[in-house]
């Protein structure tokens, strides 16, 4: 019974009593004043934390306010903006949770003020570690309105994504730029344009052989798409080009079917013979026994087109019959080919040639009496280097008589000639240049497009062959740009203001506590006492020693001997059965150990019972009353 008693001791003293040292509550003793000095001194290092998870953010800022829109540096060793934003936000990152950790492994402390269970002690220290332990924290403690744990655990748990959404805000996107690279464009605007030949004698002057090549290419309509291409340089396969000139050929074509005359040599419809004839004297004759499908020639005059200082090099007249058939589906056309100064607008996007011809007006001092004078081209808008100029001073091109000669005589006994069909689809040519002209079926669409073509193939050989000026251009190139999406960067923003408040808030609501945080000497330095009306079975079980911190409060005291966790287990057998003031002698009467209880708590449960007064009550049943 000593033993027993010895064990299970009822101590307790009058409150009023000071002959020794007061054990008071967590809530009287942590909150106790300490030596004066700034309040925040215990918190220097989460201080400088912040600051440096604040400049880090800033400095994420600033870089990327810098590089909005600009390309993608280089820098050396491989470094990346993306490297350097990564580095950034991990100090951010690293900053930022080292306050909150240890914030709320304080008030894992401050969480004993009161009475509250000791397995909050395991679950406190587990948010400090991690966003997925802080997950299961933040769960448990918002029913009971820990509202700063909460706060803390929920910043612990959306950190995690502040990686991705970093990674989101930098977006680059391929923009084209400006290149080093030179590109050009062949034009023909030397100070005279001379393509000719000697020929057979005075007046019979010819153009060079690669000239005819290009006369052929345009009268059999021979040339690609891409022909022109030659007279290109963009070595990035992206360029543009301002407004340009070149001295070039052009065609205009007129369909005078309606100045056609026809005059009958027979009334019978089957044998009649059809005679067509033009103003200019020209014309055709055609039956069903004699069947023609053409005749062309040059030099005759003009009825619709006007040439009147036009630096013409030929004209051509021709009556055409489609097809097999009397009567025939009579047509005719007449064509001019002159020198014109061409304006284009070029640009190469991906390696695909564009060129458009925007004006072919031109004026000359053509004259039709004086045809060895050298002819003097200028265009009605002028360009130089780009850019449009009232004076065309700047904008003369000359072209040698003999050179116009020389094309005249080249080009016009090609397209001079007849086709017949005196036996059915066996058609007969003067020539194969002349069944290029007819083409389909000789009308107007037909010959135009053929003159066109010649006048195209020519300009092009002139552009590339004969004269040797070039135009540049810009050169491009594609270059990857950086677009800073700001609204991602919300969340950081959010994160590190509602850091910044956690910690004021806990220095704050701590500054008269004893700063322990995640410290672990305040529990090797510390002793519980636990009282129960059973001892609790001690051991090294971990599973046993969490299933006994679940049915025990506790309280952190601070003594003038050091920190001591006072717990108090399961209290309802003996008190659910007896009144609180029959309650000891109950206990020694049952044989159940009494409560080992200390003064302030004995006082706190019954204020009433003053331990004097029930000394001479149940002084048989405490040796210690």
């Amino acid at each position: 019974m000593k033993a027993l008693q010895d064990e299970y001791d009822l101590g307790y003293r009058n409150l009023d009593d000071r002959a020794e040292p007061s054990t008071r509550p967590l809530s009287t003793m942590l909150l106790q004043p300490r030596t004066a000095g700034f309040w925040g001194a215990g918190w220097a290092w989460e201080i400088v934390s912040c600051v440096l998870a604040v400049a880090a953010l800033v400095a994420i800022i600033v870089v990327l306010y810098n590089y909005d829109g600009q390309p993608i540096p280089d820098w050396p060793y491989g470094i990346t903006l993306n490297a350097l934003i990564s580095l950034l936000v991990t100090v951010m990152k690293a900053a930022m949770v080292f306050p909150i950790t240890e914030g709320l492994s304080q008030l894992k402390w401050s969480w004993f003020n009161r009475g509250n269970r000791l397995s909050d002690l395991s679950l406190l220290d587990a948010a400090s570690r991690g966003a997925v332990s802080a997950t299961f924290v933040l769960f448990r403690f918002l029913p009971r309105h820990s509202h700063l744990v909460s706060m803390g655990c929920f910043i612990l748990v959306v950190a995690a994504a502040i990686a991705p959404f970093v990674q989101q805000v930098i977006n680059t996107t391929a923009q084209p730029v400006t290149a080093p690279d030179q590109s050009s464009i062949r034009v023909c605007n030397t100070s005279s344009y001379v393509d000719y030949g000697e020929g057979s004698g005075p007046g019979m002057n010819k153009v060079p052989l690669s000239t005819t090549g290009a006369i052929y290419t345009g009268l059999f309509q021979s040339a690609g798409p891409n022909s022109n291409v030659v007279t290109m340089t963009c070595p990035t396969g992206n360029c543009t080009f301002a407004p340009y000139q070149s001295l070039g050929f052009c065609s205009r074509c007129a369909n005078i079917t309606e100045d056609l005359t026809l005059g009958n040599t027979s009334s019978t419809s089957t044998m009649a013979t059809y005679n067509y004839q033009l103003p200019n004297g020209f014309s055709f004759h055609t039956s069903w026994s004699s069947m023609y499908l053409m005749n062309a020639t040059t030099g005759l005059d003009l009825i619709r087109l006007q040439t009147d200082d036009m630096p013409l090099i030929l004209n051509f007249t021709t009556i055409s019959a489609a097809g097999y058939g009397v009567p025939p589906q009579i047509s005719a056309t007449e064509c001019a080919l002159y020198f014109c100064v061409r304006t284009y607008e070029a640009a190469i996007q991906r390696g695909r040639y564009n060129e458009t011809l925007t004006s072919t007006a031109t004026l000359s001092n053509s004259s039709a009496t004086d045809i060895t004078e050298d002819l003097t081209l200028m265009p009605e808008t002028c360009y130089v280097n780009g850019t449009q100029r009232p004076n065309r001073d700047n904008c003369t091109y000359s072209v040698s008589w003999l050179s116009r000669l020389a094309m005249s005589n080249s080009v016009s006994p090609l397209i001079e000639g007849q086709g017949s069909l005196f036996v059915s689809n066996r058609p007969y040519w003067s020539s194969d240049t002349m069944r290029a002209v007819y083409g389909v079926e000789g009308n107007y669409t037909d010959v135009n497009s053929m003159f066109q073509s010649l006048a195209s193939a020519l300009t092009t050989h002139a552009r590339s062959a004969v004269c040797a000026a070039s135009f540049k251009g810009t050169t491009w190139t594609t270059e990857s740009f950086i677009h800073v999406q700001w609204p991602w960067l919300t969340l950081p923003i959010v994160l590190m203001v509602l850091t910044l408040a956690f910690l004021i808030t806990t220095v704050i609501r701590t500054r008269n506590q004893f700063i322990w945080k995640s410290s672990p000497l305040a529990l090797l330095f510390s002793d519980i006492a636990v009282e129960a009306p059973h001892a609790f079975e001690r051991s090294p079980d971990l599973s046993h020693m969490e299933e006994t911190s679940r049915k025990m409060n506790v309280w952190l005291e601070t003594t003038m001997k050091g920190a001591k966790l006072k717990g108090v287990g399961n209290t309802t057998s003996l008190r659910s059965q007896y009144p609180f003031s029959d309650y000891l002698a109950a206990a020694w009467q049952t044989g159940e150990p009494v409560y080992k209880i200390s003064s302030w708590s004995f006082a706190q449960v019954a204020p009433e019972y003053n331990p004097v007064n029930l000394q001479s009550k149940y002084s048989a049943h405490s040796h210690s009353i």
